[in-house]
């Protein structure tokens, strides 16, 4: 059985970072309400990584994006289906609600590794902070919160998806990195496009998931 996450210790210890290289493709799956490269400043429900505050207090906005176009989905769109379920359903109007987009970095990106080998360095493993139910949010979000205090020059984190192995999540903090370091590559609303939306629909059929009206 894997053992609760503990705090993170302090001082944070070394961290292994991965380069994104300039005009590397990332994906996003977004409510239509917002720009693709718009950070959260802190609005929502609370996420893995996110929201928490910086040393003086104040929001470090996020933005969450993915490697491919289905790990955004999964990520997003089916995030919170129940793999258990025996119906597993999401709502078309919340699908059609959304945006996927394409964003590439302006400059090259530095994160914090949080791959199985580099979690070890820390003596915990994806179990306890990346395979975990929402209820772990509370204690997750301190290691991204020390990761930003300890490493000033890192712009984000990047992991292994839990939803949609083997592409990577990652995100980003808007203290280091903002909205006018990315190119808009593609912005396409589901509602309006109905190859997008099949796309949809088949990437949910993969694990059995119906988009239902």
């Amino acid at each position: 059985m894997t053992s609760p996450l503990p705090l993170p210790p302090d001082p944070f210890p070394t961290v292994n970072a991965q380069t994104l290289t300039a005009g590397s493709v990332l994906h996003r799956n977004h409510l239509s309400a917002f720009r693709p490269a718009q950070f959260n400043p802190c609005k929502g429900q609370p996420t893995r990584f996110a929201p928490f505050q910086d040393a003086a207090g104040g929001c470090v906005a996020t933005l969450y994006a993915a490697t491919s176009r289905e790990a955004a989905a999964f990520e997003s769109i089916f995030h919170d289906i129940n793999p258990a379920a025996r119906f597993k359903t999401v709502r078309l109007n919340d699908v059609e609600a959304r945006t996927a987009s394409r964003i590439s970095p302006k400059r090259d990106l530095q994160f914090a590794a949080l791959f199985a080998p580099d979690l070890k360095l820390w003596s915990i493993d994806r179990g306890q902070i990346i395979e975990t139910p929402k209820s772990s949010y509370a204690r997750t979000v301190l290691w991204a919160k020390a990761i930003h205090e300890a490493r000033p020059d890192l712009d984000g984190l990047i992991w292994t998806s839990r939803q949609c192995d083997p592409e990577r999540c990652l995100v980003l903090f808007e203290d280091r990195v903002g909205e006018d370091d990315f190119d808009v590559l593609e912005e396409i609303d589901i509602g309006d496009d109905d190859d997008l939306l099949l796309e949809m629909r088949r990437f949910g059929q993969r694990a059995g998931i119906v988009i239902i009206a």
